[in-house]
């Protein structure tokens, strides 16, 4: 088992994620695996740059405390999940995916999206789906026949 120090960790790949601050210009960095281990930059190449030295920091603080170092995350989830809920909440999800015309799996998915990344998917879903409607219309318009036109009695 080789030696847990510094140096052990510095030579670990952790995951980088990195964000462009479109408020005040720059970028954002930061290591999920090590709370609150970040640093900002003008460039993306600063920013990571400013990482290294962050994490260097980072590390260098938590062993020096005894606090524990996790290792980077090896496998990535593969997206499957067993969820168990209330009855009353199943029941109201499903009932709100039936009315959206949605999966009750979309529509989860589409909640917990909006919930981690703060993105609005739900916009687009419903343009999709309205184009969808759409397109549905108008092909029935050209498949069925024109009604004969009426005659009306004298």
């Amino acid at each position: 088992m080789p030696n847990k120090n510094l140096g052990y960790y510095l030579s670990l790949s952790y995951p980088v994620e990195l964000r462009q601050n479109p408020e005040h210009g720059g970028f954002f960095v930061f290591h999920p695996d090590l709370d609150g281990c970040m640093a900002e930059g003008g460039s993306a190449e600063e920013a990571l740059a400013n990482l290294s030295v962050s994490r260097e920091l980072w590390l260098e603080a938590r062993l020096a405390s005894g606090a524990p170092v996790p290792e980077p995350t090896e496998d990535e989830p593969s997206g499957r999940i067993s969820l168990r809920m209330a009855p009353s909440l199943h029941a109201g999800l499903a009932r709100l995916a039936n009315r959206r015309g949605l999966s009750l799996n979309l529509l989860i998915n589409t909640i917990l999206a909006e919930h981690v990344g703060g993105v609005t998917y739900q916009a687009e879903m419903g343009e999709f789906l309205e184009e969808m409607r759409s397109m549905l219309e108008e092909l029935r318009t050209q498949a069925l026949p024109s009604p004969a036109p009426r005659r009306h009695a004298r």
